[in-house]
Formats: C-alpha cells, sequence, structure tokens
C-alpha cells in the first residue's frame, strides 16, 4: 500500500492551512548542504502569508517496529533541518520502547500508522457512532468486468493468420523484448482492463448497474454478481507499440476486439481502515478508508479529521512513473 500517499492525503484533511503537500520532496539539511527526501513536505501559511513552513513526516513503512538506531538517524535528519517547524516520524509497524525514549529526547513526535478498531466517537468526535469506522462506513466496490469473451488481433503487416498465446512474448519495432509487457498475457489483461475503464462510464453499463442493484452480502463466498449481457469493444493499440512473432516476421498490433460478456461484480476485496494517531497518547491525527481498484497505483480514500464531521473524498490515480519512485509527487487542495 502506498502509505507515503495516504499521509499525504491525511496532512491536506488534518491541517485547514495546508496549501499543499508533495510526496517525497527534497529539503535542505544545512549540516551536510545537501538535499535529503522527507517523505512528505506541507506548505502551509502564517498570518495570511505563504511561509516555507515546513511540517515533515519521514514515513516508514517495514515488517518490524522501528528501533532505537532507526529512529536516532531519522531524528539526527530531521534535526539538521532548520526550516522544518514540526518534526515528526509516521510508522506503519510501530516503535520499540528505546526507540520511543529517543524520539522524546529530541522532541520528535511518533504517531502510527495502524488498523482503525476503536469505536468512531472516541476518537473522532464530530462523529456520534458507537461501532468502529467499518461498521458506521461500510464500502462496497462494484466492478465491470469481461466474461467468457475472445480477444481478435488485427495486424496488418502479417501475411496470415496468426495465434498468440498467454505464454509468448512480445517484442518493440526492433525486435528485443517490449519493456512493459513482455508476455501477452499481461498485455491482454491491460487491455481488458483498459476496457472496462472505458464502458464502465457509457450505455448499457451505467443504466444496468442502476436497474439490477448488486446484492452487498451473500452467506457463501460465492462472486456476487448481476446480469450479463453480450457486448463487442474494439480498441486502437497503434499507439501501444506492441508486436507479435508471426511465421514470417514480427508484425505490429494496431486493432484489438473484445467479443463476449460484460458483468458487474462485486470486489470481493474488502475495504482498509486505517487511523494515524500519536505513540501513548489520546492525540489522533486522521483516519482513511481506502479501497484498492484493480488497476496499481489507483484507489479510492475516504479521509476522516477529528476536527470536522465533513469526510473527504480523494481518487488516487498515481501515474506509472510514480510506482518505482514516489518524489516531488504534488497533491493539490480541492
Amino acid at each position: 500500500m502506498l502509505v507515503q500517499y495516504l499521509v499525504g492525503l491525511c496532512c491536506l484533511r488534518w491541517n485547514s492551512d495546508a496549501i499543499d503537500v508533495t510526496i517525497g520532496d527534497m529539503v535542505l539539511d544545512e549540516a551536510t548542504n545537501k538535499e535529503r527526501d522527507v517523505d512528505v513536505t506541507v506548505t502551509v501559511t502564517e498570518s495570511g502569508n505563504i511561509t516555507h513552513a515546513f511540517k515533515a513526516y519521514e514515513v516508514k513503512h517495514e515488517n518490524s517496529p522501528l528501533d532505537v538506531s532507526d529512529v536516532e538517524q531519522l531524528c539526527l535528519k530531521l534535526l539538521d533541518m532548520p526550516k522544518v517547524t514540526h518534526r515528526a516520524i509516521v510508522s506503519a509497524s510501530g516503535f520499540t520502547p528505546a526507540a520511543q525514549s529517543k524520539a522524546a529526547r529530541h522532541g520528535i513526535d511518533l504517531y502510527e500508522f495502524h488498523p482503525w478498531t476503536r469505536p468512531l466517537r472516541e476518537q473522532f468526535p464530530a462523529f456520534p457512532m458507537h461501532g468502529p469506522a467499518e461498521e458506521c462506513f461500510p464500502v462496497s466496490q462494484e466492478l465491470l468486468c469481461w466474461m467468457d469473451y475472445k480477444l481478435e488481433l488485427v495486424a496488418p503487416q502479417a501475411k496470415g493468420p496468426f495465434s498468440v498465446q498467454d505464454s509468448d512474448g512480445l517484442f518493440d519495432a526492433s525486435g528485443n523484448t517490449h519493456t512493459k509487457y513482455k508476455i501477452f498475457e499481461k498485455y491482454k489483461n491491460e487491455l481488458l482492463l483498459r476496457s472496462t475503464e472505458t464502458l464502465y462510464m457509457l450505455e448499457p453499463a451505467s443504466t444496468v448497474l442502476h436497474t439490477f442493484p448488486i446484492p452487498y452480502f451473500t452467506s457463501d463466498d460465492t462472486v456476487i454478481t448481476g446480469p450479463a449481457w453480450p457486448h463487442t469493444h474494439t480498441l486502437d493499440v497503434r499507439s501501444d507499440e506492441v508486436y507479435v512473432k508471426t511465421d514470417d516476421d514480427i508484425c505490429r498490433i494496431n486493432i484489438a476486439t473484445i467479443n463476449g460478456h460484460l458483468q458487474w461484480q462485486l470486489n470481493r476485496e474488502k475495504a482498509l481502515y486505517y487511523v494515524i494517531d500519536k505513540i501513548h497518547g489520546a492525540e489522533v491525527f486522521a483516519g482513511a478508508i481506502i479501497t484498492r481498484e484493480k488497476r496499481e497505483g489507483h484507489m479510492t480514500a475516504l479521509v476522516f479529521s477529528p476536527k470536522s464531521p465533513a469526510v473527504e473524498i480523494r481518487f488516487v490515480r498515481l501515474a506509472e512513473k510514480h510506482l518505482n519512485c514516489i518524489r516531488r509527487l504534488k497533491l493539490e487542495r480541492l
């Protein structure tokens, strides 16, 4: 999960004076005269003027609690940055007792990013519900899916019929392995996803969903679906520059046509409920409900603040370049 991004969203929701949030920003470390990555940087206003004060959160997502050496390094890193006015470390795996003592000595706040299980009103008094967030805000997600489909490819340069299996390799124009889609199975899944991302907002998909709503609960683990209907969708894929090997040569795929049935299905993956609160304290920073979509880097987040009864909805759509290295990624206030 994109912990950095979620903390950034919580920063926007928590601080009403936040102008923008940058994920993976660089702040000058005057001790070394070099810029360092502080993960989340928030620009705020003071007396109506935009300042260069920063709230920096060293976001660490580890498999075990951060120990004293980890926290000491982060503390020294933050203390060497005089422009940072509020210093904190957020961990998704907690802190050892020694690490907590070290942070307290340096005046560094410690927050934990963990599952949200306490009753809602205990941490968010603006919401008078007695149960946990999962009970008070149940979340479901409908997905448009292809069923019983056939994928037909058009490569005009091919001199005769050809077929492509899931395990077959794909190539670029020079005959090298395609950098993004190395085998056909990955490209096929991309085309199916690309198709439903277009069709879900069009007719007849939208009418079918509203006419035949999908039940939220069932008594077993069967896939929860609506009715299926026949459909055909043709995609122009020339810009993908994907080539297949035929008997005579490698040929570019220009057109992909999907024939089959479309069907709305309920996403069986449960939403994630997380809260950020201070270690050994009553102060809660923010809460978030996250639903992850089929495409990597896409999710929807409902962000809660302890200061307001309003819930902010954010649609996260990370570009491919951000999936491997999240740096200088701006989150603008809506």
